[in-house]
């Protein structure tokens, strides 16, 4: 019974097929010569080479690679399958590289968003230490103006007996000492310089601070520098009534509890030298005090307080009094 496999019929060249007749035909031709006549010796080695030749075209053949079916010979030309399985990637469509695109943009994004923000926060602390070193600085330099004004007063009082040549030598050089020390703190924190003080007798929206705390003082002052305000402080009441003697002031803010002179009797005083200097012009007092009672509140009322702000107060209640006492800087420029 015949198997039928699948593989081709072996189908040899046409010059195999030659060269195996010659050599088929010259052996029968040895062998029908050794039948007929006498051998000799070169009919033996005629044998022998064509015995030779026979077999090397047998073996050529056995070597020679399967021949395919000429197109429309009645053979099928077997195909080579495509490759199938796990091992088989699909093609990825235009779609799928399309996402994946836009996926790998999104991570990217997403990175230098990152990236941007830690910058930004960076420089955002970077300014803030910077604006805050300014303030301590610009404030350092606006605490040297009283003493240069108290040094002014030394060198220029009359009912004060006369200063020897040496005390007057070193009060101005301190003098100039401290100018200097004004210049070069004002040029640090980029301030401008303030403006002289021999000004006009009024001048609108002048704030003077009056509390013995130093970080009191400079908190409320940046809050109302910030506002557009022109800001100076005091630590006493002696101190604050000395600041009035040479400016008036439209708003003050008045600590109640101070050492020496508390602020009932500075109000006091302070309206009285008020009265007497800057007769057409009175200031807004506020009473800055931990407790304020109905009794407190008449108290502060009969020193010539107007208002009290209950310490410690928040940053907005004090924008608030600003604007509530003082209605025309409601709409200034600085105000946010």
């Amino acid at each position: 019974m015949r198997v039928d496999n699948g593989r081709q019929p072996r189908r040899l060249p046409s010059y195999l097929r030659l060269a195996l007749l010659v050599q088929l035909g010259l052996l029968l031709a040895g062998l029908l010569a050794l039948q007929v006549a006498n051998p000799g010796g070169w009919l033996a080695a005629l044998l022998l080479a064509s015995a030779l030749n026979l077999a090397a075209v047998v073996a050529g053949v056995l070597r020679q690679p399967v021949e395919q079916a000429e197109p429309g010979a009645g053979v099928p030309v077997p195909r080579r399958p495509l490759p199938s399985g796990p091992a088989a990637e699909p093609v990825a469509t235009g779609e799928e590289l399309l996402r994946r695109r836009l996926k790998t943009l999104e991570h990217d994004l997403a990175r230098r968003e990152q990236r941007l923000e830690r910058l930004t926060a960076g420089r955002d602390r970077a300014r803030q230490e910077s604006r805050l070193k300014s303030d301590y600085l610009a404030l350092l330099g606006r605490e040297l103006q009283p003493l240069k004004g108290r040094l002014e007063v030394l060198l220029t009082a009359r009912d004060e007996p006369p200063l020897g040549a040496a005390q007057r030598h070193a009060l101005e050089e301190l003098g100039e000492r401290l100018g200097d020390l004004a210049v070069l703190l004002e040029d640090i924190s980029g301030e401008e310089p303030a403006a002289a003080e021999a000004a006009p007798a009024r001048r609108a929206n002048r704030v003077l601070i009056v509390d013995d705390g130093p970080v009191n003082l400079m908190l409320a002052r940046q809050v109302l520098e910030r506002q557009g305000l022109e800001v100076r402080t005091a630590t006493s009441g002696a101190e604050a009534l000395a600041c009035l003697d040479q400016v008036p002031f439209d708003l003050v803010l008045m600590d109640i509890f101070m050492p020496g002179m508390d602020g009932m009797e500075a109000s006091r005083r302070w309206r009285d030298v008020e009265a007497e200097r800057y007769p057409d012009h009175r200031s807004v007092l506020v009473a800055l005090t931990a407790n304020a009672s109905e009794e407190d509140r008449q108290r502060f009322a009969e020193a010539g307080l107007d208002d009290y702000l209950a310490k410690p107060y928040r940053p907005q209640e004090l924008i608030e009094l600003v604007r509530r006492w003082l209605p025309a800087h409601h709409h200034a420029p600085d105000t946010p």
